[in-house]
């Protein structure tokens, strides 16, 4: 459903040249830090993208939460919308609200959003990867192909899709289910979930960097596909 007062606000914010920025993202991604356990560089990092690679770009940011990237976003002069379907349970009981930013309350199954309007569609440890139900995964990313321009990316990550999305039969013959090691299942799931995905589209990649500073083999690598 296309929600005609996003079309209004979906806008790129100009930085105030006096404001030395660098120092001031470092400074609230600290804070994010100590607040999160994480900040939003770091999300970035894991999705194979740095803050360069935003600009010029409309962003959309599915399964926000409490908006790190967006709050970072917002202070560089970057266009990024976050969406989420309950960011009130975001909401710390300290009393820290979600910043103050473009943000949408909504499901990534239905983006309120006209065709062809993002340039980029970021997740980090969002809805992708956390369904356990296929017909739910294949209406994300059919949603988001809808709302990308051509030649646009969707990244989402990292790690592999939730293993709960396949029957046990799926995934191991009785045998392999039986002597499979950890790491034996933890590369079936990478396996099948690839599969799934490039069955959606075949243009689906998984991309593993381990030159990545963040590179962890326990959550390995994101996925990305090109609208084409």
């Amino acid at each position: 459903m296309y929600n005609s007062f996003m079309s209004e606000h979906i806008k790129h914010s100009i930085p105030n040249p006096e404001i030395n920025i660098d120092q001031d993202l470092d400074n609230l991604e600290k804070k994010q830090k100590e607040r999160w356990g994480k900040n939003a560089s770091d999300d970035l990092a894991r999705l194979g993208l740095d803050w360069k690679l935003l600009e010029n770009k409309k962003t959309l940011d599915i399964g926000a939460g409490s908006a790190l990237i967006g709050e970072s976003a917002k202070l560089k002069g970057l266009d990024v919308v976050s969406i989420d379907n309950n960011p009130e349970s975001w909401k710390k009981e300290d009393g820290i609200e979600i910043p103050k930013v473009l943000y949408v309350k909504a499901d990534a199954e239905n983006l309120p959003f006209p065709d062809e309007t993002f340039d980029l569609i970021i997740s980090h440890a969002g809805p992708f990867i956390n369904t356990d139900i296929k017909e739910n995964l294949i209406e994300m990313i059919n949603e988001a192909q809808r709302v990308l321009k051509n030649n646009g990316e969707l990244r989402f990550g990292p790690g592999n899709l939730n293993a709960c999305i396949f029957r046990d039969e799926e995934l191991f013959t009785p045998i392999e289910e039986e002597k499979f090691s950890i790491t034996e299942r933890v590369n079936r799931i990478k396996e099948k979930s690839l599969q799934f995905l490039q069955s959606i589209n075949q243009n689906f990649e998984q991309i593993i960097d381990k030159d990545n500073k963040l590179y962890d083999p326990k959550c390995v690598g994101y996925y990305k596909l090109v609208k084409r």
